[in-house]
């Protein structure tokens, strides 16, 4: 729910990027929702014949730009730009093409476009901060122990320590 919600709060914002899982987490409330639009048109009687009803026509307004500000991130995040939105527009071999993109995985890391989503330029992810890595703690606590029972000094101590953090050892 809070893909969806993050991209109805992002709903002209076409700069940065979004994951696949946002993409499609959005997709899937938008098409329920045209569901539940045309069921109510339905019981309702305000659908008709010839196209949508008037909910239904509601709900597809409301994400109609939402809904290609996603498109166009999810194209930033595997480093396209959102000008291939429009290949959509060649009959079958777009649609084709573009459903390709939406499903393939995230440019690892920066590119042209911003920082993987979720993540600051500043930070990085949520998920590598030292205190977050299992495995960096352990080594912290492995330190810290040959620390205390005089196996190496302070000094050394520091030096590994911001060679574990910075991920560039292993003790």
């Amino acid at each position: 729910m809070n893909a969806y919600l993050d991209g109805m709060r992002k709903y002209v914002t076409f700069s940065g990027r979004a994951t696949r899982s946002q993409f499609w987490l959005f997709t899937l409330v938008f098409v329920i929702l045209n569901v539940v639009g045309a069921v109510l048109d339905d019981a309702l009687g305000t659908g008709s014949p010839d196209g949508p009803g008037a909910i239904t026509g509601l709900v597809v307004l409301v994400h109609f730009l939402p809904y290609i500000s996603v498109f166009v991130r999810r194209l930033h995040d595997i480093d396209r730009t959102g000008w291939w939105y429009w290949f959509g527009a060649v009959p079958v071999i777009g649609f084709i093409v573009l459903l390709v993109f939406m499903c393939t995985q995230s440019t690892p890391g920066p590119n042209q476009y911003g920082p993987p989503a979720g993540t600051s330029p500043d930070v990085g992810p949520a998920d590598n901060s030292p205190a977050s890595s299992p495995a960096k703690v352990e080594q912290l606590e492995k330190l810290a122990r040959l620390r205390a029972s005089g196996a190496i000094d302070e000094a050394e101590f520091q030096k590994m320590k911001a060679d574990v953090l910075n991920g560039s050892a292993r003790v």
